[in-house]
């Protein structure tokens, strides 16, 4: 019984991370959109994780669960970290990324996040990096690269949007490896949101737009109140609470790995929205990272995936 508990709560945290990933895929389309508008990067970042945040907090005083709002003060300086890791590394240099390259090129950049979580988690937590997770890293980032069609020439090469791209991955692993500290620490997943968004919000408002959210907003109210809200929802909201959530059941690397969906959600937004180049090879990148997914999923990796058919299958090495 207690077997088939752990079990179902695996499978709600792979499905919990992976939808979250296909949300974070929708972040490239609400970033261009407000940046056509005027909205600076940092202005864009404060209106999804403060609107996060008072969401958040209403939705937890409403339900009468206030004390996930406490935390210890020994404990503050991994809720900075990961209010700042998620609002600068991440947040900013992202929507500066999908900006400068194309949404599936920003993605995959963002996508080398697994290769310095499966990195640093190793010494950091004492995570095992077993052969699985391993051949999972691997496939999941070529089919990354495959996905973003840097191979294929498509688009204008630009090294600073590149650069960027790849702070954006290092701000995603840090964000990670800080809310598992936090995690580690016995918070609830919505407490770590809760002060990532409060701590995002306080370090991007000294250089915050005001004036142009308020015109902005004045001047189309409920178009923009929609845009607004569903930007913070999927691009914030959502897609935090359930990767956080989703960490609760797996190791740090698994999680950094299953997100490697978003590349394949931001191409496909991509291909439909913006018409941009999903070739051939971008099939077979979005093709490898689904593989990656399954094939992290699958007692054994590779070697349980082809025994598979006979019935026999080796749990030891997952």
């Amino acid at each position: 019984m207690e077997q088939l508990k752990n079990d179902a709560g695996s499978a709600r945290g792979v499905v919990a991370v992976l939808t979250a990933g296909c949300f974070w895929g929708t972040t490239g389309i609400f970033v261009r959109i407000l940046d056509g508008l005027g909205y600076s990067p940092l202005t864009i970042v404060f209106v999804r994780v403060a609107l996060a945040f008072v969401i958040i907090v209403i939705v937890l005083s409403v339900r009468g669960r206030r004390d996930l709002l406490k935390i210890s003060l020994k404990d503050i300086w991994c809720f900075i970290g990961i209010g700042a890791s998620s609002a600068i590394l991440l947040n900013l240099f992202f929507s500066i990324a999908t900006v400068m390259n194309t949404l599936s090129l920003a993605a995959i950049l963002l996508a080398t996040a697994p290769v310095f979580v499966v990195i640093l988690s190793a010494p950091i937590f004492g995570e095992r990096v077993t052969s699985v997770k391993a051949q999972a890293l691997l496939i999941a980032f070529a089919g990354c690269v495959l996905t973003s069609g840097a191979l294929g020439g498509a688009g204008v090469f630009s090294p600073a949007g590149f650069t960027i791209g790849l702070l954006s991955g290092f701000g995603y692993a840090m964000y990670t490896i800080m809310t598992r500290f936090a995690l580690n620490r016995g918070y609830s997943p919505l407490t770590v949101n809760v002060y990532s968004f409060g701590v995002g919000s306080l370090i991007c408002a000294p250089f915050v737009n005001f004036g142009l959210i308020v015109s902005t907003v004045a001047d189309a109210p409920g178009s923009m109140a929609v845009l607004l809200i569903l930007h913070t929802l999927f691009a914030s909201l959502l897609p935090y609470v359930l990767y956080t959530y989703g960490m609760k059941y797996m190791d740090t690397g698994k999680a950094a790995i299953l997100v490697s969906v978003e590349p394949v959600a931001a191409s496909i937004l991509g291909f439909f929205i913006y018409g941009e180049v999903l070739s051939a090879v971008s099939l077979v990148g979005i093709a490898l990272v689904l593989f990656a997914i399954v094939l992290l999923n699958v007692p054994g990796g590779m070697r349980g995936l082809l025994r598979r058919p006979g019935g026999g299958t080796d749990r030891r090495t997952g």
